[in-house]
């Protein structure tokens, strides 16, 4: 995603989510996405962005056990952010 190999987007959630339940059997999952650029601390914009929408507050207050965050930034000083969130069977 950091280096424009694919969309950074929700396609290919499905893709994902097969890819989590090979390793983990799984009754269902969540995703928050977040993009920064320009700011003097990414990650607290990318979290309070995600606690002030309804939908990602969603996912982060969710009935979820497991969650995994992952983080890029390129050459541009662009950040990608991706919080997945499970609940494990």
């Amino acid at each position: 995603m950091a280096h424009k190999q694919a969309p950074f987007s929700h396609d290919g959630f499905e893709g994902r989510v097969k890819a989590v339940q090979r390793k983990i059997p799984l009754e269902k999952m969540g995703e928050n996405l977040a993009f920064m650029k320009g700011y003097p601390d990414p990650v607290s914009v990318a979290v309070k962005g995600w606690i002030n929408s309804p939908g990602h507050q969603k996912n982060m207050v969710g009935d979820y056990n497991l969650t995994g965050i992952g983080i890029a930034k390129n050459n541009a000083g662009e950040y990608y952010f991706t919080q997945l969130f499970v609940k494990k069977r």
